[in-house]
């Protein structure tokens, strides 16, 4: 169904700018404080050992103080889908200092759990000064989510399709989302300095059918590694746990000691580095399922932040490992898999195929659409997002 525009456009347009330049502001900051908190755990590895004692805090926190923001992303859906009552003020702020909590202890997690509920529960505190209809409202939020993912993650157009994608929502909302994706993204590098990892590549200009049978190829691959992952996540999610406390401490315990001892550093935290590397030279064939696991491990025993920029390193490295079997240059291949994993894990492969353009440059874009169209298809049509 296909939502009415806004009754006032100057209002809305005053609404939109507000909420890119505190959204902008706000994802910097995030990025900023990341970057300085993960330098701080590299050059301090003993701070592996405080991650047990990190889950306990998230656990706690989230069942006391922040209690009302502990739904996060599922919250945010059903506010998006039925908008009753604004979200938690607190939502951003929470999920903001857990998922640098995490990352201080070294969790293997992402930042799009963040992104998603700062931009929206920060765009949303303005239903609570201003008189929205339904539809003005979602409309808001869905802004919100826009500009937290394009700040975060420098991609803005990516940002107002997934913000749609990831809801399965058709709507005129792609206007505005696009105007705030753009501008929370002007204003996070331009103001405040947000940076963002440069991967623009070499790539072929010219498609053939070996490239497209190695693009569908690695497109089927990743999508039963991001059909495994939603089914893993949805096992754990139908499954009751009534010791939460004891399982985020022994999970914290057992990752901190694989760490440890099996010299596994570069699974910690968002593994840019090992992205990077990908890119530019084969990865070793098990990284991949490695971070794999280990990705599962936090995310289900309940640490904060997300999982994309780890799902983006389980693809980029499985595909730069498979690039010897196929017809397509090495960085292509990393690319492709970069994105695809997460198009099938997330169900939104529009979003990943516009990504992959907006990261490595337009030529890619053919098989960047191939890949994530197959991995999605492969993954169930149905991700992370979705009721089971």
């Amino acid at each position: 169904m296909f939502a009415k525009p806004p009754r006032n456009i100057l209002l809305w347009v005053a609404i939109l700018a507000t909420v890119s330049l505190v959204v902008g502001a706000a994802g910097a900051g995030f990025l900023h404080t990341l970057e300085a908190v993960t330098r701080l755990y590299q050059s301090t590895p003993w701070l592996i050992v405080s991650l047990p004692f990190i889950g306990l805090l998230t656990v706690w926190l989230y069942k006391g103080p922040l209690k009302a923001s502990a739904g996060g992303v599922k919250d945010l859906i059903a506010q998006i889908k039925a908008p009753t009552t604004p979200l938690p003020a607190t939502m951003g702020p929470s999920i903001i200092g857990t998922t640098l909590l995490s990352h201080l202890g070294g969790a293997s997690v992402g930042r799009e759990g963040t992104a998603l509920q700062m931009g929206g529960a920060i765009a949303d505190q303005g239903s609570r000064w201003i008189d929205l209809n339904e539809s003005e409202r979602r409309t808001l939020i869905l802004c919100g989510v826009s500009a937290g993912f394009a700040t975060v993650f420098g991609t803005p157009i990516a940002a107002a399709i997934f913000a749609l994608e990831f809801v399965r929502l058709r709507s005129w909302a792609i206007i505005p989302c696009l105007a705030t994706a753009f501008l929370a993204d002007l204003v996070g590098r331009k103001l405040f300095f947000a940076q963002h990892a440069n991967y623009r590549l070499p790539l072929p200009a010219d498609y053939d059918l070996s490239g497209l049978g190695s693009a569908l190829a690695l497109g089927v691959t990743c999508g039963l590694i991001a059909r495994l992952y939603v089914w893993l996540s949805r096992r754990d999610a139908a499954r009751p746990n009534p010791e939460p406390y004891r399982l985020v401490f022994f999970t914290g315990v057992l990752f901190s000691l694989m760490v440890y001892f099996k010299q596994l550093s570069d699974f910690t935290g968002l593994g840019l580095p090992v992205i990077d590397a990908a890119l530019v030279e084969p990865a070793p064939p098990l990284y991949f399922i490695q971070k794999f696991v280990m990705t599962g491990m936090c995310v289900w025993a309940g640490f904060r932040g997300g999982e994309v920029t780890p799902l983006f390193f389980v693809g980029a490295t499985l595909g730069s490992a498979a690039a010897v079997l196929l017809s397509l240059p090495l960085s292509v291949c990393a690319a492709l898999g970069f994105v695809a994993v997460f198009a099938g894990a997330g169900a939104v492969p529009l979003a990943c195929a516009v990504m992959a353009c907006e990261l490595f440059g337009p030529s890619i874009g053919g098989y960047a659409l191939v890949t994530c169209a197959v991995s999605w298809l492969v993954a169930g049509r149905k991700g992370l997002y979705d009721e089971a």
